[in-house]
């Protein structure tokens, strides 16, 4: 998919990387459980982004020629520290302990922080009465959800509690990293950006995995990580990686922010079902309420009502 800035992308093109968005994602939140189960969640992360981005980097250089430069790489650091070593950091380690369905929704409030964050920082449009009604709607889907949780614990010493929260901080630091991702200055070539930054971000989530293990002296070994874990790490790494973030990345940089944010509609949807049908999670009463309330806080902060003629 090539990076086309200054000419109006083909429909044909934008309907397929909102496909592979939309769908692709919503799959990785049962692969990242998965993965996670035997491997350490940075060295998941780390091993993932490292060889996506290797890949990426050094096919796209080969096929068009295009080369990197010092100045890139300084950005393409920067760019990579929240979206991929904090905000898949928080998502890897809290789904040891919280559901892949419930991480989906958790996180699908993130048009919420498209919104505000875009409005504050990046010139966005002000809130309307719609976002507001969004933003409780989804909210109160979010407290439904958690409150009917039967694992929920809301005592201080509760570390199911804090990954909850956890999960909807990293809905906002990817907000932030999605702005700050498509600076023209890592590249001019969206997949050669993208590859630059998980380059970066799975180098600095691997380092972080053998410091703490260095600490802790807790190294697990390979010969732990169990078949189902390896699969789910290489669909992450080809599908996930390669195929979902490229097009995201390339979607963000040629469609407005909060129409890619509607990826957050589907993620979720999907999320739950395979997590249901493939992972066995349960599909309880909280769930069936809140996820149309997380889903029409969603249509509500992506909506935009045409302009009455004059």
């Amino acid at each position: 998919m090539t990076d086309i800035s200054n000419n109006r992308p083909s429909k044909a093109s934008l309907v397929l990387a909102y496909l592979l968005v939309y769908i692709i994602w919503g799959s990785t939140y049962l692969a990242i459980r998965f993965s996670v189960e035997t491997i350490p969640p940075f060295f998941s992360g780390g091993t993932r982004f490292l060889i996506a981005g290797l890949i990426l980097l050094i096919g796209r250089s080969l096929h068009s020629g295009l080369k990197t430069t010092l100045q890139g790489w300084k950005y393409a650091f920067g760019a990579s520290l929240l979206p991929f070593v904090i905000t898949y950091g928080l998502i890897t380690s809290a789904e040891r302990v919280v559901p892949s369905s419930l991480a989906a929704l958790l996180i699908s409030i993130e048009p919420l922080w498209f919104c505000v964050i875009g409005w504050l920082f990046y010139n966005g449009g002000r809130p309307t009465r719609l976002h507001y009604l969004g933003i409780f709607l989804g909210f109160l889907g979010v407290f439904i959800l958690v409150k009917g949780d039967p694992n929920a614990d809301f005592s201080f010493k509760s570390a199911y509690l804090f990954w909850v929260l956890m999960l909807i901080v990293s809905g906002l630091t990817w907000v932030i990293g999605a702005f700050i991702s498509r600076n023209p200055k890592i590249h001019e070539d969206s997949l050669m950006s993208s590859g630059m930054q998980m380059l970066c971000g799975g180098a600095v989530m691997m380092a972080i995995h053998f410091i703490v293990s260095a600490f802790t002296g807790d190294y697990q070994s390979i010969s732990a990580f169990s078949s189902k874990s390896i699969y789910a790490l290489l669909y992450l790494i080809t599908f996930g990686s390669l195929v979902g973030y490229s097009s995201f990345l390339w979607l963000m940089r040629v469609e407005p922010a909060n129409r890619v944010a509607t990826h957050a509609f589907v993620n979720p949807i999907v999320a739950v079902f395979l997590g249901w049908l493939i992972g066995g999670e349960p599909l309880g009463l909280y769930m069936l309420v809140s996820t149309p309330l997380i889903i029409a806080s969603v249509v509500l902060m992506i909506w935009q009502p045409k302009k009455r003629s004059s």
